[in-house]
């Protein structure tokens, strides 16, 4: 049907150029948006309408509204682990007035997720300036201060202030009573035992905690109480590791039957890290077992974790020949021209030559003296049994020992970073008057400078820097011989000192590591020309060094005396 054009009448429609509709439209939708978890798009609105708001009281409400949800939403993130997201949304939140201060604790959680421990910790400070319940961010802090910058002293004061909110929390006081153990050493002995007897009380089947007792215990030579802790322990599902500690807990106690044993689990423990066992000792393939006899077997012993550990043991090589058929030796490179050189009996081979070495059984170097059933009385070729050629020891000696009278020492500072872990070393400033003495010369057998020390000693101590001219071990052998006296701390050198049978002062620490059973007297148990000289509390090197100074000083004297006679 066709319609008229005049019946057509053209109409304006009004516009309603109000914006109140469309602003109350625009609340509704970040509400319903929010509500239904479509947080982004809901966010984002209530941002666009809070630029647009101007009466004051509903802009406060708004606000409000917006942090809200956006806390909501940002917590969301967190507990799926999308911490950047959530970082981003507590960004956002901080631009407006009245956030809550609780955002500055949850970005310290999310920069601590993602691997920022400075910044974690410069907001959970923030958390602590202006929040007036600090009851957990105490422990947050000090787990980010222990875990992540690793400041000991600076989580166990953190710890403490956790511990005034949470009585009961059996976990603080022990972490507590383990960062006085590892950071204080000897020091703080009352501290160590109560907070670790706390945690046991509140926590009595815990296994970290009896673990982290029975160590203390022993530690401290408080042998019936380590025992029962151990014994405890054995009942709570030990891990490798937990039965690793109580053999070096049991060696160090002079227990070697048990305590050699306990510690075949060195490779099977949890917490390795970066020691790295040579491939042979990764597998169960003809390896002995304790129970096979090996009287008319081939035996392959192979080395294991550092040098000195390598030379310690090739102590056992001679006893080993007399209890099975024959023995090969299986050493790193630059322990195999000293080893060949000193004429052990046996073939030495490097691990590269182990596809043609016929042997039927195999065993790593440290279960030596469980096959040798040795004890601390018995421990063999305690008085030195590697050695060099003599023209060997001429040859090094012409090339690189000054030809005087002075009486030479030979000295070793620091070791591997097993050694610093352990506080083994010593640093250097405390020999600088060993290196002042007339009369002396002091030669450094040092192959790296590690920490740079020997770049800074004063204009007037002298160090001769023979490390640099050491190609393997047996030109630190060979320097060794050229020695009146060697003077290191407890490291691969030491114990290549004490294998040679050279005079040698040995430098220990209030707390040694698990093999040293004997700190005292004229020798140190498993070799006879170390003497020993032994910090009262952890780091007090200067005791023991001052006793160095007056032994060297009569070594000097005697030295001085004796070129006086011949010279009469």
């Amino acid at each position: 049907m066709q319609v008229s054009k005049r019946l057509l009448v053209k109409k304006e429609i009004p516009i309603d150029n109000s914006k109140d509709l469309v602003h109350s439209m625009d609340i509704a939708l970040a509400d319903y948006y929010c509500s239904n978890n479509n947080f982004e798009r809901g966010l984002e609105i209530f941002r666009e309408v809070m630029k647009e708001t101007f009466d004051e009281a509903e802009l406060h409400d708004i606000t409000n509204r917006y942090l809200n949800y956006a806390l909501s939403y940002s917590q969301r993130l967190m507990m799926d682990k999308k911490y950047v997201e959530a970082i981003e949304q507590y960004r956002d939140m901080m631009k407006y007035t009245g956030f809550p201060i609780n955002i500055y604790k949850n970005i310290g959680l999310c920069m601590k997720a993602i691997g920022n421990a400075d910044l974690a910790i410069k907001f959970l400070k923030r958390f602590e300036e202006i929040s007036p319940d600090k009851e957990d961010v105490y422990i947050y802090l000090a787990d980010l201060t222990y875990t992540d910058i690793k400041d000991n002293k600076k989580a166990i004061e953190y710890y403490e202030k956790a511990l005034e909110k949470n009585p009961d929390n059996f976990s603080i006081y022990n972490m507590l009573g383990h960062l006085y153990s590892t950071y204080y050493q000897d020091k703080f002995k009352d501290k160590q035992i109560y907070y670790l007897n706390k945690a046991f009380e509140l926590a009595p089947q815990n296994r970290i905690v009896v673990k982290n007792l029975a160590y203390v215990y022993g530690k401290f030579d408080e042998v019936q109480k380590a025992d029962e802790m151990y014994s405890k322990l054995m009942y709570l599902n030990p891990t490798h590791s937990d039965l690793h500690a109580y053999g070096a807990y049991l060696v160090r106690h002079k227990r070697f039957s048990e305590g050699f044993k306990f510690l075949q689990h060195r490779f099977l423990k949890e917490d390795l890290g970066n020691v790295a066992f040579p491939e042979l000792l990764k597998t169960k393939k003809k390896k002995w077992n304790m129970k096979m006899d090996i009287s008319d077997k081939k035996i392959l012993v192979h080395f294991e974790q550092g040098f000195g550990d390598s030379i310690m043991f090739a102590r056992f090589i001679d006893e080993m020949k007399t209890r099975c058929k024959e023995v090969s030796l299986v050493v790193q490179n630059g322990l195999i021209g000293l080893f060949r050189d000193s004429k052990l009996g046996i073939e030495i081979y490097s691990e590269a030559d182990i596809p043609k070495i016929n042997y039927d059984l195999w065993v790593p170097m440290m279960d030596l003296p469980i096959i040798c059933e040795t004890k601390p009385e018995t421990i063999p070729n305690a008085k030195g049994y590697l050695k060099v050629p003599k023209t060997k020891i001429n040859a090094y000696k012409k090339e690189y020992i000054n030809n005087n009278d002075k009486l030479k020492i030979g000295i070793a500072f620091e070791g591997t970073l097993a050694s610093k872990e352990t506080d083994r070393d010593i640093p250097l400033h405390y020999l600088y008057p060993l290196m002042q003495l007339p009369d002396v010369e002091v030669y450094s057998f040092q192959v790296d400078d590690l920490t740079r020390q020997m770049d800074m000693i004063p204009e007037d101590a002298q160090l001769i820097r023979l490390g640099r001219t050491f190609r393997d071990w047996e030109d630190t052998a060979c320097a060794m011989n050229c020695m009146d006296l060697m003077v290191t701390t407890d490291n691969g050198v030491m114990n290549l000192a004490g294998a040679l049978g050279i005079k040698t002062f040995g430098l220990f620490n209030r707390i040694v590591e698990w093999r040293w059973f004997k700190v005292d007297g004229d020798d140190i148990g498993w070799y006879k020309s170390i003497k020993p000289f032994q910090t009262p509390t952890s780091g007090a090197w200067e005791v023991p060094v001052a006793k160095v100074m007056e032994e060297v000083d009569k070594l000097r004297c005697k030295k001085i005396a004796d070129k006086i006679k011949k010279k009469v």
